[in-house]
């Protein structure tokens, strides 16, 4: 099992300073992946409704909403850390242009010496965010913009002279480097419906969902499985993921405390409906109790966690990041 961070790069605490932090307290705490998130839009609602970052009680009505862009933040990465894998959870691919992400994120990749993971999906719901609005794309086209985008990507990326036509993007032969360090560069890719899982075991090395419990895992992997084979595809090399909200304290009542307000705005933020449905899902408690939540998804066959702490200042984030990593990191199997 490997853990990683996801940063304050949206939110109240949200600064350079603050991922700066983060960032560099979690690689000498041995933690192995770095995460950010992905709106172009990021409004005073959004800010109070879909918090992925901190904790609904810091925001209040002068709050100015701030969301870091993805890929500048994955730069900015690179260049402050040096053994940490970097990613993606998740960038909404429909919303740029493919031959330049492609570009953008091969030169992340380079640049980090090949520590990049880019988990990718097909954008947020309406009633989330509007981004394929701002940006001018259509809505109704992003699972096959998105598919299409991805194999343009992969082109970018592994061909010496890389063409393409397609329904959305028209690559006249040329050359573009340099390169991935990693060659596949892995795409994590996030969703669960049907469209998402096609897109999956079409193209992508691993698979970063929300809101699973262990159980669910124990359902959807043989899905997934499944889905690979259609294409043709094994699951030699094949992550599965898991991103969830996480709130630890040596205290389990006290983790429950002050993370209880904002797990409770996730029924108008997010897909879930009662406080127990974003709770089930989560890393919640004392280290004990998480270090059994953990050995669930392990067994039920989840490999890498992305970590969405919960948390009342910077200097609460870095506690809970120690409290874990020292009560919780020795303790697991890690390869």
């Amino acid at each position: 099992m490997k853990f990683g961070i996801r940063l304050p790069v949206a939110g109240p605490v949200a600064s350079p300073e603050a991922i700066t932090n983060a960032a560099q307290r979690a690689e000498t705490l041995g933690y192995d992946s770095l995460w950010v998130h992905d709106f172009i839009g990021w409004t005073r609602q959004m800010d109070r409704s879909h918090v992925s970052c901190g904790a609904i009680d810091l925001i209040g009505d002068d709050t100015v909403p701030v969301m870091f862009e993805t890929i500048t933040s994955l730069a900015y990465l690179a260049g402050i850390t040096s053994r940490i894998t970097l990613g993606s959870a998740i960038l909404c691919t429909p919303y740029r242009n493919p031959v330049v992400q492609a570009k953008q994120i091969a030169c992340i990749d380079v640049l980090s010496g090949g520590r990049l993971v880019l988990g990718a999906g097909v954008g947020a719901l309406k009633r989330i965010g509007l981004d394929f609005e701002i940006v001018g794309v259509p809505r109704d086209e992003k699972y096959e913009r998105t598919l299409e985008y991805l194999k343009v990507m992969r082109a970018v990326w592994e061909e010496t002279r890389p063409s393409f036509e397609g329904d959305y993007v028209s690559l006249p032969e040329t050359e573009i480097n340099p390169k991935p360090v990693q060659q596949p560069l892995p795409i994590w890719f996030g969703g669960k419906g049907d469209r998402s899982i096609n897109i999956t075991a079409s193209i992508a090395n691993g698979w970063i969902p929300t809101w699973l419990t262990a159980e669910d895992y124990r359902r959807q992997i043989p899905r997934i499985e499944g889905a690979l084979q259609s294409h043709g595809r094994d699951r030699n090399g094949f992550v599965i993921a898991k991103e969830c909200y996480t709130a630890i304290d040596a205290s389990s009542t006290e983790a429950r405390r002050f993370s209880r307000p904002t797990f409770e705005t996730f029924t108008s933020g997010f897909t879930v409906e009662t406080y127990e449905d974003a709770t089930a899902s989560a890393l919640l408690g004392s280290p004990d109790e998480i270090a059994g939540q953990i050995a669930d998804y392990a067994d039920a066959g989840v490999e890498h966690i992305e970590m969405k702490f919960i948390y009342l200042s910077e200097q609460h984030l870095i506690e809970q990041m120690e409290l874990f990593a020292n009560e919780i990191l020795p303790t697991v199997a890690r390869v």
